[in-house]
C-alpha cells in the first residue's frame, strides 16, 4: 500500500486494518486459458474429422440465423401496401382532431420528442392548439426538447403551408 492509504487507514482505527489484512491476504486468481477442447470433451475436432467438424459447426450456426430472420420477417411479409404508408407520421399533425392529436400524443418518446426534429416541430404546433390536459403536458414536454435543441414549435402559420403542401403532394399521387 501507498503512504496516502496508510493514512487513510490509521485514520480509519485499528478495526479496519483487520478487515485490510483479510483482503490482502485472499488468493488471487489467474484467468485460465480455455480451449475448445476444454469445452467439450470428447467432441473435440481430431485433425481427421476437422472439415466434418466445422461443417457441422457452420450448419448449426446458418440454422440459427435462419430461423431468427425468419422470426424478424414475418411482419415485413404481412405489412399493409398501401401508398405512402410511411406519410402518416409526417401528416397526422395538419389535421388536428382529437383522433389525430392522440395518435400524436401516443407516439411521443419519454424526452418529449418525436422521430425526429422535423416531426417534433410540428407535432408540437398542433398539440399547442388543444385544450386537453394531456395535450398541453405532451405540449410542454415537446417545447422542453426543442428548447434544449435551440429549436421552437412551428408557427401557426408554417404549420398550415405545410397541411397545404403536403395536400397538394398527396392530391397529385
Amino acid at each position: 500500500m501507498n503512504g496516502d492509504l496508510e493514512n487513510t487507514l490509521n485514520e480509519l482505527g485499528p478495526e479496519y486494518r483487520d478487515v485490510v489484512a483479510r483482503l490482502r491476504s485472499a488468493r488471487e486468481i489467474e484467468p485460465a486459458r480455455i480451449g475448445l477442447k476444454d469445452l467439450a470433451p470428447g467432441r473435440a475436432c481430431s485433425s481427421s474429422r476437422a472439415f466434418w467438424c466445422r461443417a457441422g459447426y457452420l450448419a448449426a450456426a446458418s440454422l440459427f440465423i435462419a430461423l431468427g430472420l425468419s422470426i424478424f420477417m414475418q411482419d415485413a411479409a404481412n405489412a399493409p401496401r398501401e401508398p405512402y404508408a410511411g406519410a402518416k407520421v409526417y401528416t397526422v399533425a395538419y389535421a388536428p382532431t382529437e383522433e389525430a392529436l392522440e395518435i400524436i400524443v401516443a407516439s411521443q418518446r419519454a424526452d418529449g420528442s418525436w422521430s425526429n426534429d422535423f416531426i417534433t416541430r410540428q407535432n408540437a404546433a398542433a398539440l399547442r392548439a388543444s385544450d386537453d390536459a394531456r395535450m398541453k403536458i405532451a405540449y410542454r414536454r415537446a417545447v422542453r426538447y426543442l428548447r434544449s435543441k435551440g429549436l421552437a414549435p412551428l408557427t401557426d402559420d408554417e404549420l398550415k403551408v405545410r397541411g397545404e403542401y403536403a395536400a397538394k403532394v398527396l392530391a397529385g399521387a
